[in-house]
């Protein structure tokens, strides 16, 4: 008869234990309970939760670096590790519009509630605008998420000036389902005239890589900033409605345009082609 000695059995329940500690961590994970980029709880807090060796948490650790899911930071701790899914953005698209195609490309995005106050217009939103510099302005402040990972950040700037002739909801921080631009053609009774686009790949602000969960590293992961200025037409010609300023993260984003070509841009078919 084979007698299991204690050291065998001391063994078999060390690697019991490390398994059990990834599969909870793995759990969580999964579950968006300890969300992508953020920490996992230090090497103490899993002694005392699991009632385990140091050797034992280190060795959960590892199988889960192995599998991809959890990295180190050096000086921080252990962190869930992002996966990243580029997704495509059109440059055409309205808010709804990118949540529709999210959700149709299989993916779960999510809008957080808006925070909304009032600011003088800065210098270079007065000039987008073509308003007078401190114009009091509607700042609404929003961010968005797919999978729970950060996927832009987006403030919009609106005269308070649409207010006061009927835009009510631009002072409540509520989330605008239908899009900004098609509330206030609705609720001011106004036609659409065009959008201006600028578009700056840049380095990221500290503040934006806490938000977008960049790696603390001295070259971390660019961010896009795209500036829509929405116009509207009126008897005195076309001027601006409200501007759009949307960071995005430059690992996770990738843009297009699906505007048809003018007329110019066109290719013709010369006539010797066609004989």
């Amino acid at each position: 008869m084979l007698v299991r000695g204690a050291n065998d059995e001391e063994a078999t329940m060390a690697v019991a234990a490390y398994a059990r500690i990834a599969e909870d961590l793995r759990g969580r994970i999964a579950s968006r309970k300890i969300k992508p980029g953020g920490p996992l709880p230090s090497e103490l807090e899993l002694r005392d939760e699991y009632n385990v060796s140091r050797n034992t948490v280190l060795d959960a650790i590892k199988k889960l670096k192995d599998e991809g899911l959890v990295e180190t930071r050096p000086g921080q701790g252990w962190f869930a590790r992002i996966r990243i899914v580029p997704f495509v953005n059109s440059f055409d698209w309205a808010d709804d519009t990118a949540i529709e195609q999210a959700r149709a490309r299989g993916r779960v995005p999510r809008a957080a509630p808006p925070t909304v106050n009032l600011q003088p217009a800065p210098h270079d939103i007065a000039e987008l605008l073509r308003v007078p510099l401190g114009t009091e302005m509607i700042v609404r402040r929003q961010d968005w998420f797919l999978e729970e990972l950060p996927w832009k950040q987006q403030t919009a700037w609106c005269p308070k000036a649409w207010y006061h002739r009927g835009a009510r909801r631009l002072l409540i921080a509520e989330d605008i389902p239908e899009g900004l631009g098609a509330y206030l053609h609705a609720a001011l009774d106004l036609r659409p005239c065009g959008t201006k686009f600028y578009f700056l790949p840049r380095k990221p602000s500290s503040s934006e890589i806490d938000f977008f969960c960049f790696p603390d590293e001295s070259d971390p992961p660019y961010v896009i900033e795209l500036i829509r200025t929405a116009c509207i037409a009126d008897d005195e010609g076309s001027r601006p409605l409200y501007t759009a300023v949307g960071i995005y993260a430059g690992d996770r984003n990738r843009f297009e345009s699906s505007r048809s070509a003018l007329p110019s841009e066109r290719s013709v078919t010369s006539p010797s082609a066609l004989s």
